[in-house]
């Protein structure tokens, strides 16, 4: 086969032209937060419940079986406390991004969605119609934080090539992480990959191309 057609090929190409060095690319999400009223929020966030707090050490636990570098997070609160208990545990630097954070919620930061729904009932049909582009007055849309996280996210891998790395993010964020090794994923679909609070995915780069190993170990 011509190697002008093998390079469309994704994963097969970059196996058939040889070993890549191995990157890890590790998520996870903080918390679980103070959050009793399940209220939208974003940067600067809520902070880390004494169950995230365990939760933390409890992962930090489980990465002991992985070859950590580095971790990064955003400059949010729960972020920030999650993955500073995560770096101390393993000895490793901590690096913070704020192109990492969640979401900006904008006027509806801080309101429970039944608040949202009830004030805003348009914006909410226009929300429905489309998951992906929307944007709360002030805020963001799911497309506005891939397209800020991304570049920070393949930075992370590039400054990292053969190694491993955590990323303490989000809903958001580690969507956009996982589109990476899933480039048919699209921002409005993203939602189907369940983020659980301190669980661990596992992706695998290889050059470009990505694995997702693991989605939401426990």
């Amino acid at each position: 086969m011509h190697v002008g057609i093998l390079l469309t090929m994704g994963m097969l190409a970059h196996f058939l032209a040889g070993p890549h060095p191995k990157t890890t690319l590790l998520l996870t999400r903080a918390g679980p937060v103070e959050n009793p009223e399940h209220l939208l929020y974003s940067h600067p966030g809520l902070p880390l419940a004494a169950e995230g707090r365990q939760a933390a050490r409890a992962l930090a636990r489980r990465l002991a079986d992985y070859p950590v570098r580095a971790v990064y997070t955003a400059d949010s609160r729960a972020e920030l406390e999650f993955a500073r208990l995560v770096a101390e545990a393993l000895g490793v630097p901590l690096e913070v991004r704020p192109a990492l954070r969640e979401r900006a919620w904008g006027a509806w930061e801080g309101l429970a969605f039944g608040e949202v729904e009830a004030r805003w009932p348009e914006l909410v049909r226009d929300w429905v119609q489309d998951e992906a582009g929307f944007r709360p007055p002030g805020g963001e849309s799911v497309r506005d934080v891939w397209a800020r996280a991304c570049p920070c996210l393949e930075a992370v891998l590039a400054a990292h090539r053969g190694q491993g790395v955590l990323v303490v993010g989000n809903c958001t964020v580690n969507r956009a992480a996982l589109a990476l090794a899933l480039p048919c994923l699209p921002p409005e679909e993203g939602l189907r990959l369940e983020q659980d609070y301190a669980r661990l995915t596992v992706i695998e780069f290889y050059g470009s191309e990505g694995v997702v190993k693991a989605l939401n170990l426990g």
